[in-house]
């Protein structure tokens, strides 16, 4: 179990949505070209017609959500994108971890950490609203060195580092494993047995494509 905040045991875990979301396509592909100054390094990202459903995803109940990734060549990560509900206090930190699946077994209870931070974000209305809350793009900046290799499966674990109760956004599951869920027991589960939701995390990763070394990252962004 990720220690970051106590765990308080709550009863509401996720939302419940009426209708099925329409067909996606392919939305899990490295990006290849400029976002602004970055590079779309990965991308799951948010789209209104495929939202299947919020899970309950933070700090003070100890809530994680994690979700299946893999580049195909090696990129260096600066900002982290996921979408948002917000029944109270908007969180200003996301705590992130990034484990490698080294068993091969599409587990995440058997992964090896390989980096986390709790990074600064921002949040921003994106216009649309469900189940009588608002969602939000949380952008999350990534202040220490977050290398990602090609042709390794990863899995991106985070929770909101908020005292009230929040819930992170999925669609269907269309590549790769399900999300996992972790409701402060220390074990992931997949979604399709806690919430009977084949589901995928919505996220993408901004960065830079090729590597470029860490340490000058900092310089690189003083230029824009």
């Amino acid at each position: 179990m990720k220690q970051f905040l106590p765990a308080i045991l709550i009863m509401i875990v996720s939302f419940a949505l009426g209708n099925p979301p329409a067909e996606l396509g392919s939305r899990h592909i490295q990006g290849t070209g400029p976002t602004g100054i970055d590079y779309l390094v990965y991308s799951q990202t948010y789209s209104y017609e495929n939202l299947l459903n919020g899970y309950s995803n933070y700090g003070a109940g100890d809530r994680w959500v994690c979700d299946d990734f893999e580049l195909i060549g090696s990129a260096w990560v600066s900002n982290i994108d996921v979408w948002m509900i917000w029944t109270g206090g908007q969180a200003s930190t996301m705590n992130i971890v990034i484990s490698k699946d080294d068993t091969g077994d599409s587990d995440p209870n058997t992964n090896t950490d390989v980096w986390a931070e709790s990074a600064s974000c921002t949040n921003t209305f994106t216009g649309d609203s469900n189940w009588g809350y608002d969602i939000y793009k949380t952008d999350c900046e990534i202040m220490y060195s977050l290398t990602l290799y090609g042709e390794i499966h990863y899995y991106f674990e985070t929770q909101a580092d908020v005292v009230d109760n929040c819930f992170i956004l999925v669609s269907h599951n269309y590549i790769g494993d399900y999300c996992w869920y972790n409701d402060g027991s220390g074990i992931w589960v997949r979604s399709d047995v806690v919430f009977g939701q084949d589901s995928d995390m919505f996220f993408d990763f901004n960065g830079m494509l090729p590597v470029v070394e860490s340490e000058t990252w900092g310089s690189i962004k003083t230029l824009f």
